[in-house]
């Protein structure tokens, strides 16, 4: 029986993604990038998940692209094979498909890197609103050591994270870094023991699926786009959507839970 590429499981309104190809390293083969896409797609469609928590199986989270597969079909002269230039950028859209499905997730998306996120699957880690490490893990972008600059938003995302300075340093050097060093600098939100990152994660991802969702939903939307605005863009945008919440079933929960001293129920 073939093993799913991406298994995923829902749970208390946790959907956990597991890139499930331990013996490639969970590298993006077509089947792990189509799985990937489909949990992302339905994070945002079902009314039942409220967070997205992904995560891998093996020593890997994700050792980035499927190199045998790249290094079989690059270099081909287009003497020898004329392909159509819409042919030829269709071809390239995967990762672009892939970071625009992260950024229009409508829920928290928490990263569970249980190993190895390096090249493209250190584009995905920094794709997500937050990363947990295992101890043993590490992360790197190793783009520049292959002839390359960045792929799955690395160089968009590194910089919002660490600061322009810092992600210079990482990408330019191409080191891998492990997870204590990834606290320090603010990469990683939180380091686990290896045996327990998994449980605490979904611990996490419990507790925003516990909060109110139409205001967590809110609130990635609004963090999304604080880059592409000006500041008196984004106010205006802010108070919009603050004023479509004020108007909601949780806000009356939340303020009744507070002034009766009890834990919210959100809908």
């Amino acid at each position: 029986m073939m093993t799913e590429s991406v298994v995923m499981e829902l749970e208390d309104g946790v959907l956990t993604a597991t890139l499930n190809e331990p013996d490639s390293m969970n590298t993006l083969t077509p089947g792990i990038t189509k799985g990937l896409e489909e949990a992302l797609v339905r994070a945002s469609d079902d009314e039942d998940v409220k967070c997205l928590l992904l995560t891998g199986t093996g020593r890997a989270f994700c050792a980035g692209a499927a190199v045998g597969n790249f290094v079989a079909n690059a270099g081909n002269s287009g003497a020898e094979k004329k392909v159509p230039r819409k042919v030829t950028l269709d071809s390239w859209g995967s990762s672009a498909r892939t970071v625009a499905l992260f950024s229009q997730c409508d829920v928290p998306i928490i990263a569970a890197i249980n190993g190895a996120a390096v090249g493209a699957g250190f584009g995905l880690a920094t794709c997500c609103d937050m990363r947990f490490m295992a101890e043993s893990a590490r992360l790197g972008s190793v783009f520049i050591k292959r002839g390359l600059a960045s792929d799955y938003g690395a160089a968009y995302w590194l910089p919002r994270i660490v600061g322009a300075g810092r992600a210079t340093e990482i990408m330019f050097s191409g080191e891998l870094l492990d997870a204590q060093t990834s606290l320090n600098i603010g990469l990683a939100n939180k380091v686990f023991a290896d045996d327990e990152l998994l449980a605490e994660s979904k611990a996490y991802a419990k507790m925003i699926a516990n909060g109110p969702p139409l205001a967590y939903t809110v609130l990635r939307r609004m963090m999304q786009r604080t880059q592409d605005m000006s500041v008196a863009e984004f106010a205006e945008y802010e108070w919009v959507n603050q004023k479509i919440l004020l108007s909601t079933k949780d806000l009356m929960e939340g303020f009744s839970a507070f002034l009766e001293k009890r834990e919210p129920n959100f809908r």
